[in-house]
């Protein structure tokens, strides 16, 4: 008959000893899962983040009391504008010295509910984007239709930081309908938006737009330049770090 051996007694190991020895060995997986976890989510909010807008000419975003618009009304410059972040410009006549306005308009350009336009036969209207120091901007898409079905000729053309991105050359915009345009994610610290020459009969609308802050932080002293590690540096340097910590200096036992 065998005897059992007493509660710890050679040869035998209660519960907490096993999970002790088995806390003690994956410890340090543990701890590193840990890590890796809080620094991937570290690394997430180094991502620049987004912000999404649409300007549909809606509200009261004119150069008028109370920013009300009618038809007509020109609408104000600081439309769209992102304070400490984004600065639109608007101009309704190219062909003319200095900022000329871009007027507002109600139903009445097919489907859309309000619209920007250009002055009467000037050169056509301008839009520009231009992202302030430490962000970036990107125009996704926009609307353009003409008024009350009449045929009229003009072009569209798009630029990011003076890239074309879009020429149309002079077309006859599709009337009993809304002709939309829509590009490729591409960030600039600039987006350009050209219609005309006729901007009187055609109107814009519906402009989406993100902005976001840029990917290389600023340099507080340009004449002596910091270098920053990626994230991918930082964090093997942060694993090389935990392994030496949870390692520790070897020391010797004695017999």
């Amino acid at each position: 008959m065998n005897t059992p051996l007493p509660l710890g007694a050679p040869g035998t190991q209660t519960s907490s000893t096993v999970r002790t020895a088995f806390s003690r060995s994956a410890a340090p997986w543990f701890g590193l899962r840990r890590m890796l976890v809080a620094l991937v989510a570290a690394s997430a909010f180094l991502a620049p983040t987004a912000s999404a807008a649409l300007l549909d000419f809606s509200g009261n975003i004119c150069a008028t009391a109370g920013g009300v618009c009618g038809n007509g009304s020109a609408i104000d410059q600081s439309y769209g504008d992102i304070a400490g972040v984004l600065d639109v410009t608007w101009d309704g006549d190219r062909s003319a010295a200095g900022l000329q306005p871009v007027m507002h308009w109600g139903t009445g350009y097919e489907s859309l509910s309000h619209v920007a336009y250009g002055a009467n036969g000037g050169g056509g209207l301008s839009i520009l984007f231009q992202a302030l120091p430490g962000f970036e901007v990107s125009v996704s898409a926009f609307d353009i239709a003409p008024y009350a079905n009449r045929v009229r000729d003009s072009l569209v053309r798009v630029e990011a930081d003076g890239l074309e991105l879009l020429d149309t050359g002079v077309f006859s915009v599709p009337v009993g309908s809304v002709t939309s345009f829509s590009f490729a994610e591409t960030w600039a610290s600039s987006f350009l938006i050209e219609l005309g020459p006729d901007a009187w009969d055609i109107g814009i609308s519906n402009i989406a737009f993100e902005t976001r802050a840029t990917q290389t932080p600023i340099d507080p002293d340009p004449t002596n330049p910091v270098p920053l590690p990626g994230t991918g540096t930082l964090l093997i340097g942060a694993m090389l770090a935990w392994f030496g910590v949870r390692r520790g200096p070897a020391v010797k036992r004695s017999a």
